[in-house]
């Protein structure tokens, strides 16, 4: 009889050891705010969501995801670094068309963690993190460095946002489908300037986002299928719902929120479409799936006539009872959506109000993968919140910083949340005049006023002192010591 326990035992240590680890589909939406998902209170009558929902009823969804910064490339930076953008390379800004790339590529990123763990890795979608090491980008040579170098194995991508100037895809190391060097300029994009006029084949606006997913699973099912014992680390980054807002023809007029609710269904729908790959493929209950946005939703003040404004007077509230919008210190612009589904793993249809921020998925993923986090080193703001997925308890984050496009800060910690109103150094005079109004030194109970509605900076001097002494240490050390 103890032959057969010793056995047994040995047998569950020998499947312990050698059973797969588990799959990440990591999705992060653009420009997408709390309220355009009915699962955070979009009422179904204007916009409907059901993959999102179901993904919500599955998993577990987060009330208190923050980004690290209102705007896309400093999120897109730290999800895969760990680190604040504005500790380095971006201060303030985003990365342009023909700015090089951002990540160091000796440092170890996320999808350089998994690849060490034997995963294959790959990322589809906006990459808005530059190419090449040179300013202007030739985009008719090779790309060095690339999306390849920080740790992708594969990378069919979007380089800024929809209707960039250059309207073609990369693929890898260069432009996909690359015919010759000729340039041949025309028309203009949605931001006014001139198409480059690559000689490729041309991105359709309205088709971009299923496009990208049929990419994206074209690569899990040839990964999944020619290696089924190896795991998988996809990061998929769709266009929407970042303007220009151009719907497909299928879902053209489905909503009831004008044009802005229909490319968020399309959203959805893609989200639906790489969901359903997994359950075809028989992997999405050994897959992690995790859907979140870079910044909170682009509510335009210059064009009332833009859909996004038209969802509003709809009723929409893209980003719910949140004060701003992209771009801004306020919530409006760090407040997202997260959704976490691990089958076995992730109490279903769970809610967590845990403060957190995107920047934390680095270190989350580690624990959640291999029980251990990245050393401070490797992510130095990151903080894994694996335990509170887990449905363990655990101690409240340590406070987190965001930003906003001109580089202001604002700290969280606990129920308060603080801006000291300072441009970081080298701020371009036109970001100071426009982003000035938020430059105002503030404090907020976030508790009794989510909506940011109330500065109690001159009623709070000793508060005010101490999330200044918080905030200037983070600045001048990583959070993780």
């Amino acid at each position: 009889m103890r032959i057969y326990y010793s056995i047994a035992l040995l047998s569950l240590i020998c499947a312990a050891l050698t059973a797969k680890q588990p799959n990440v589909l990591l999705i992060m939406a653009d420009d997408f705010g709390v309220g355009n998902i009915n699962a955070y209170g979009a009422s179904k009558e204007l916009v409907r969501t059901p993959s999102l929902n179901q993904l919500a009823e599955d998993g577990m969804l987060f009330t208190g995801a923050n980004t690290p910064g209102s705007i896309c490339s400093p999120t897109r930076y730290a999800l895969i670094t760990g680190e604040y953008a504005w500790r380095g390379p971006l201060p303030f800004g985003v990365v342009n068309v023909d700015d090089p790339m951002i990540v160091d590529t000796d440092r170890k990123t996320l999808p350089k963690y998994f690849q060490e763990l034997g995963y294959m890795t790959a990322q589809v979608g906006k990459w808005h993190l530059g190419y090449g090491s040179e300013r202007p980008v030739d985009w008719t040579e090779k790309l060095s460095p690339s999306p390849n170098d920080v740790g992708f194995d594969y990378h069919f991508g979007l380089p800024q946002n929809l209707d960039d100037k250059l309207r073609v895809w990369i693929e890898n190391d260069q432009v996909w489908g690359l015919r010759s060097k000729k340039l041949s300029p025309y028309a203009k994009s949605f931001y006014g300037g001139q198409y480059v006029g690559l000689d490729a084949p041309q991105r359709e606006r309205e088709s971009a986002d299923r496009f990208l997913a049929e990419k994206a699973i074209q690569w899990i099912r040839t990964t999944h299928r020619s290696h089924p014992e190896k795991p998988f680390f996809m990061y998929f980054a769709p266009a929407a719902a970042h303007h220009p807002i151009v719907p497909s023809e299928e879902m053209r007029g489905a909503s009831d929120a004008g044009a802005y609710g229909d490319f968020i269904q399309d959203l959805d729908s893609v989200v639906g479409s790489l969901i359903r790959t997994l359950e075809y493929e028989g992997i999405d209950d050994e897959t992690i799936i995790i859907f979140t946005a870079d910044n909170g939703s682009d509510i335009p003040s210059n064009d009332p006539n833009r859909p996004e404004n038209q969802a509003a007077r709809k009723g929409l509230e893209a980003n719910g009872i949140n004060r701003g919008d992209k771009h801004t210190i306020y919530e409006g612009g760090a407040r997202v959506p997260l959704l976490i589904r691990w089958d076995g793993k992730v109490v279903p249809g769970s809610v967590s109000d845990r403060g957190l921020n995107i920047v934390d998925i680095y270190a989350t993923l580690a624990e959640a993968v291999t029980g251990e986090t990245p050393t401070a080193a490797e992510a130095p703001d990151s903080i894994s919140f694996a335990p509170t997925l887990l449905g363990e308890e655990q101690q409240q984050r340590p406070a987190m910083i965001t930003s906003n496009a001109a580089g202001l800060h604002a700290i969280r910690s606990g129920k308060w949340k603080y801006i000291d109103g300072l441009f970081p150094e080298g701020a371009p005079d036109h970001l100071k005049r426009h982003f000035k109004p938020q430059a105002e030194p503030a404090l907020f109970d976030l508790e009794t006023d989510p909506s940011e509605s109330n500065n109690m900076f001159a009623q709070n001097p000793e508060i005010v002192e101490r999330m200044q002494r918080m905030l200037d240490n983070i600045r001048a050390n990583p959070t993780r010591p």
